[in-house]
């Protein structure tokens, strides 16, 4: 029997708790009337997983957990696979971060943060 690395382990336990917390965001917005998830290409589906496994990575647990998934709407939905695909294959900046930010955090048109 091989023995893991605690190295190897971690590894696994990052990955993991990464794709837990994905598959929650993509239930949330899968349920949200106003995504129109119906409306949403199966490649449009693997990009937006891709987008937000990688800002759960850049993000501070903190904040991730304060988004609320459940009330993004189409456009929102369209406007992540967007900057997703300008950005695809390249680290995620910090300028990308604040985009993803103010639109997961319902502050570029105003909205209160939920």
């Amino acid at each position: 029997m091989s023995r893991i690395s605690e190295e190897e382990l971690g590894r696994r336990r990052f990955q993991l708790f990464k794709e837990q917390a994905v598959e929650a965001a993509i239930e949330k917005i899968r349920h949200a009337p106003a995504a129109e998830w119906h409306s949403f290409s199966n490649a449009d589906y693997t990009l937006l997983r891709e987008i937000l496994g990688e800002l759960w990575i850049n993000l501070e647990r903190e904040k991730w957990e304060e988004y609320s998934f459940s009330s993004l709407n189409r456009q929102d939905v369209r406007d992540i696979i967007t900057i997703g695909n300008r950005t695809k294959g390249h680290a995620m900046a910090g300028a990308v971060l604040d985009e993803m930010d103010a639109i997961l955090s319902h502050s570029r048109h105003g909205h209160p943060p939920l």
